[in-house]
């Protein structure tokens, strides 16, 4: 195997396993979250936020928030309002129940940090600049393609 091949089925492997373990919330099948519902609870749980200010946020387009939005407040984690000053805007908050699933999913993120912070402790400066250096070149590698 190659070094390159064994770079990728390490990064495969952690991406598989922070989807399984982090992004996606451990939660019942009634709940039916993804990673995208789960991070927009966690950010309507700082602010209400309308569907454009998500879109922005989350660097989505507006209809994927519109598709992740519909499901939320059908499951009943959000909750939309009509603005008062502009009633072609609505305004979306969390319900209780999508306080505490935020709550759940901002654990979550605090435990892989926190694993992560470990781990990267037993690397040198140098070590974790280069794995820094890496890890943002492998993440523009579409942006060098000619």
């Amino acid at each position: 195997m190659s070094q390159s091949d064994h770079i990728i089925q390490e990064l495969n492997t952690f991406v598989q396993t922070y989807a399984a373990s982090s992004e996606f919330i451990q939660t019942t099948a009634a709940q039916k979250i993804n990673a995208t519902q789960a991070h927009l609870l966690m950010l309507l749980k700082t602010q209400h936020a309308t569907n454009s200010s998500l879109a922005e946020s989350m660097h989505l387009t507006k209809p994927a928030i519109t598709k992740a939005i519909k499901n939320l407040i059908a499951h009943g984690y959000v909750v939309a309002t009509k603005d008062v000053n502009d009633k072609r805007s609505v305004n979306y908050q969390l319900s209780t129940e999508g306080m505490q699933l935020a709550a759940q999913h901002e654990a979550s993120h605090r435990n892989l940090h926190h694993r992560i912070d470990h781990t990267i402790a037993t690397f040198t400066p140098a070590q974790r600049e280069t794995i820094v250096a890496f890890l943002a070149q492998i993440n523009h590698l579409e942006d060098n393609q000619s």
